[in-house]
């Protein structure tokens, strides 16, 4: 009878075959691990610090402090960003345009109420409103997560292409945020810019804390430095 004998560099080679499909899947399960989640949809993505202020890799900024990010397919979800939420705190009510209005980039989007003083915010895009966050028209403490639950109006663009090529994004965006914080440094007695720069952070309504009377014309002032 014939003695059958098995080579053991034939099951050495399966082997090998399979460690190197499982290493050569691994990229693209790091990627599936790491993907961003989409801003405005149901997982939000985790915000990227910048200094003091949430800085969303997938938002773009205008200079107004107000952001857009793609919220579906041909729109974008808009609101007003963590720089202006912090320095403004809490509003005590919310203005909204109608759905079908029609946003000019740079124009009034929506209005904020703070302690009896009205600030109007401009919108990041032109287009069409086809939906607004009832929730935060009705509960405006919702801002205080200003790229998730707070997020105030979804824009149907007059052009996708150029929607947010006019916005910053990444870099600018963080040298751009980086600025304002800086602005703000500037105008912080030196006990609370020790408490900061201790590892503090700046909470809701800091344009008050720094100036209880003239909070207003400061908060307007820093919002308009861009």
């Amino acid at each position: 009878m014939e003695t059958l004998v098995q080579d053991p560099f034939a099951s050495k080679g399966v082997e090998y075959l399979i460690c190197l499909a499982f290493l050569g899947s691994l990229p693209a399960y790091w990627r599936h691990l790491n993907r961003p989640a989409r801003l405005g949809m149901e997982t939000a993505e985790e915000p990227v610090l910048s200094g003091w202020f949430h800085l969303p890799a997938r938002a773009a900024f205008h200079a107004g402090h107000t952001w857009a990010a793609p919220a579906g397919p041909g729109r974008f979800r808009v609101g007003l960003d963590d720089f202006a939420q912090k320095l403004l705190g809490s509003p005590g009510a919310v203005a909204l345009p109608a759905v079908g209005s029609r946003l000019q980039r740079g124009d009034r989007g929506f209005a904020i109420d703070v302690s009896g003083s009205r600030f109007d915010l401009p919108a990041p895009v032109a287009g069409r409103v086809v939906a607004r966050n009832e929730a935060a028209l009705r509960d405006p403490s919702l801002l205080a997560d200003p790229y998730g639950a707070g997020w105030l109006l979804e824009v149907r663009p007059s052009r996708w292409g150029s929607g947010l090529r006019s916005l910053m994004q990444g870099r600018s965006a963080r040298e751009w945020l980086g600025r304002a914080e800086e602005a703000l440094r500037l105008r912080m007695s030196p006990e609370v810019g020790a408490v900061l720069q201790d590892g503090g952070v700046p909470v809701p309504g800091i344009a008050r804390a720094l100036d209880e009377d003239g909070w207003e014309k400061l908060a307007r002032e820093l919002l308009a430095r861009g």
